[in-house]
């Protein structure tokens, strides 16, 4: 990665903590490295540096939202035959970004099963048993998170009806300095028609006044807005948990044109409070504009916008905006 300025942003490493945090400094880090093998039919095996996403990306992630993404040192094993799938995982470090100086050493297991009932509806299990044995981790994040996931689609008349909902318990494990045990629960709705969606959503990671849940190998960012006022140091929530309200609309069309073929515009709106006393933690508005250029060329427009409470837990109010241009082949 190559900075474009080291004096008006806090990169973790250059030292400048009295400005906003953008995790992307002059680093080089192998971010892949993996070799893969088809152990017959129904088996994949996969050494190495490698990207891993269980759950959406919530307990087990590499979400592609820094230069230097999340990415995994492990050993993993697919198992998938007719409507099932098995995934076993044995977690060695996770590298966080940027540089070396954030990685964790772990000694950890992790287990997802999957069963599509059909295309409205694919059951998943999972038990992840996460120990961080890097004395650079934060000491109360290594836990046992276990639960189910429903997804699915279906068509009503001419609309179409998406969701996810998942329920989780969590408590320490392994290296952990903590003694919890907590409840996680996130439900998704959206409906989408003639290139309007509208979407809401709920999540509620509970805290005891001391704890919350830990996701140290997930994502960080975007789950509770895009300003990440409540991610950091692998956990996405206060001591006293976050309730998460959000809604909002989104509309996408297709064009024949040389420049665009297609656009999409939309904004969604987050209400926060402490799952633990009900206190307000302050709201945000994200929007974002995604447009389709010729040449297999992506521009993306977003900005997020967080008010804090009085809370003693609200984070402090930040704005933030981000120009995204890719390109795939």
């Amino acid at each position: 990665m190559i900075a474009l300025g080291s004096g008006g942003y806090n990169s973790g490493l250059n030292g400048n903590t009295a400005f906003a945090t953008i995790k992307d400094d002059d680093v080089t880090e192998l971010n892949r490295l993996q070799l893969s093998y088809a152990a017959g039919d129904h088996v994949d095996i996969t050494v190495g540096r490698q990207l891993l996403s269980f759950n959406g990306n919530r307990f087990i992630g590499s979400p592609s939202w820094r230069q230097d993404r999340n990415s995994h040192d492990a050993v993993r094993v697919d198992y998938e035959r007719g409507e099932w799938q098995a995934s076993y995982v044995y977690h060695d470090r996770v590298l966080r970004g940027p540089g070396d100086d954030f990685d964790w050493d772990s000694d950890s297991h992790l287990l997802n099963i999957g069963f599509d009932v059909s295309e409205a509806v694919k059951v998943e299990g999972f038990a992840y048993f996460i120990d961080l044995t890097d004395t650079a981790a934060p000491q109360d994040r290594s836990n046992m998170s276990w639960g189910g996931r429903l997804t699915g689609a279906t068509a009503l008349g001419d609309a179409r009806i998406g969701y996810s909902a998942m329920l989780a318990r969590q408590s320490d494990y392994g290296s952990s300095t903590a003694d919890y045990e907590l409840g996680f629960a996130s439900f998704d709705l959206r409906v989408s028609g003639s290139g309007a969606t509208l979407m809401i959503g709920y999540d509620n990671l509970e805290g005891d006044g001391t704890n919350t849940i830990a996701t140290p190998l997930g994502s960080g960012h975007s789950f509770h807005g895009w300003a990440d006022a409540f991610s950091g140091g692998g956990a996405q929530s206060t001591v006293d948990g976050l309730e998460d309200i959000r809604f909002g609309a989104s509309y996408a069309a297709e064009f024949d044109g040389s420049l665009i073929a297609g656009w999409e515009i939309g904004a969604l709106h987050r209400d926060f409070s402490a799952q633990r006393t009900g206190d307000g933690l302050g709201s945000e508005w994200d929007a974002w504009l995604n447009l389709d250029l010729a040449g297999n060329v992506g521009l993306s427009f977003q900005y997020a916008d967080f008010d804090g409470s009085g809370s003693p837990l609200s984070p402090a109010d930040r704005r933030k905006q981000w120009v995204v241009l890719t390109y795939s082949r």
